[in-house]
């Protein structure tokens, strides 16, 4: 797939995204929800839509899914040469992400019935909402199963895009009409424009590192892509361990996470996920096969990355802590455009660990 498929391809899943946030959830009562309030960057059908979860329960499966690789549990060690249909890791990871959809939507359905926005007359909300969330989720394993990155595994990234592309507009305007009416001054422009230049410059420092060092070390082959997935899982993996680790602390002192909220609690989260990036990324580099002993050239690219991606989740957290306009997409958001824009590139002709067909069957298998 070249260029221009693959941006044809990611404007039309982009289009049916879109419709699919646009088709609300059978038995919600649209008149009692548009009467709540809701600010001027709202997308209020986004909100009850069939794809109100996005691809949240795909993104955590193949979150469980990359820990699990970065440990090497044995049924995610099969070799790229076999036959990926057969592989049972995608099969798990389809299981994980539609359960997580259904116990995602048992919840909502819960929510929403407190709130009084379901329609009276209907009946068995909570079903329909569940099998509207998991046929949602399934539909976005479709979608991230037909269009893929070079270098990625899967299409989850260009998938996990389009939520912060559709938003990007409302967010603009929003950011304008807090600087025409006076709420922030505007040199705040200048502080963003000045923090997005030198974040996608850094992610694509990180790339071209790593494609050369990859290359230099003889771990993939010339005129192949190197694979990507320590260019953008380290800081998300990170983030989500650390979230995890709190929230297993929370039951054994539950005092003490409630003392630390706010501040506090975000600061050691950050902390946390700051320590895990080196190892996760090291933990990416130990499954390379170096085969002419290359091996001081990727560790030093290996920390250059480690150092760029915590300096890119600090400064996005200050950012976001000091910074009042909603233009900026986060750290992790600047991450996941770069490296996505970078893929659309399609450098090479040949491409490796299976990003030339991302089926959700090999999306875990290395």
């Amino acid at each position: 797939m070249d260029s221009r498929q693959m941006i044809i391809t990611f404007a039309l899943i982009g289009i049916v995204y879109t419709l699919g946030l646009h088709i609300p959830l059978p038995g919600i009562d649209l008149d009692a929800f548009a009467s709540l309030a809701y600010t001027a960057d709202s997308d209020m059908l986004s909100r009850i839509s069939i794809l109100v979860l996005g691809p949240t329960p795909l993104f955590a499966a193949l979150g469980l899914a990359e820990i699990a690789r970065l440990i090497a549990f044995p049924w995610l060690k099969q070799k790229d040469e076999q036959d990926r249909s057969a592989l049972p890791g995608g099969a798990i990871v389809v299981v994980i992400a539609l359960a997580i959809a259904a116990v995602q939507a048992y919840a909502m359905s819960g929510g929403l019935g407190a709130a009084r926005l379901v329609d009276d007359n209907m009946t068995n909300f909570t079903m329909l909402t569940i099998a509207s969330c998991v046929g949602a989720t399934a539909l976005t394993i479709f979608l991230s199963d037909r269009i893929g990155i070079a270098g990625l595994r899967d299409g989850l990234w260009p998938l996990y895009s389009i939520p912060i592309l559709l938003s990007l507009p409302n967010n603009v305007i929003a950011s304008v009409e807090m600087t025409r009416t006076g709420a922030v001054p505007s040199t705040q422009w200048l502080i963003v424009a000045v923090y997005l230049v030198l974040s996608v410059a850094a992610v694509v420092v990180t790339a071209f590192l790593w494609r050369s060092a990859c290359h230099e070390a003889c771990v993939i082959a010339e005129k192949t892509v190197e694979p990507g997935a320590i260019l953008i899982w380290p800081p998300v993996l990170a983030i989500t361990v650390a979230g995890y680790v709190l929230a297993s602390f929370a039951f054994i002192a539950p005092n003490v996470i409630a003392a630390a909220q706010g501040l506090p609690l975000q600061i050691i989260a950050l902390a946390m996920a700051s320590i895990l990036i080196p190892l996760i990324v090291f933990a990416y580099v130990r499954r390379l096969e170096v085969k002419n002993g290359a091996n001081i050239r990727l560790a030093a690219t290996a920390s250059i990355i480690a150092f760029i991606q915590i300096l890119l989740l600090v400064s996005g957290a200050l950012a976001s802590a000091f910074i009042q306009l909603p233009v900026s997409p986060g750290s992790i958001g600047i991450i996941v455009l770069t490296i996505t824009a970078l893929g659309f590139r399609n450098w090479d002709t040949v491409e490796v660990e299976g990003s030339s067909a991302p089926h959700v069957s090999a999306q875990t298998a290395s």
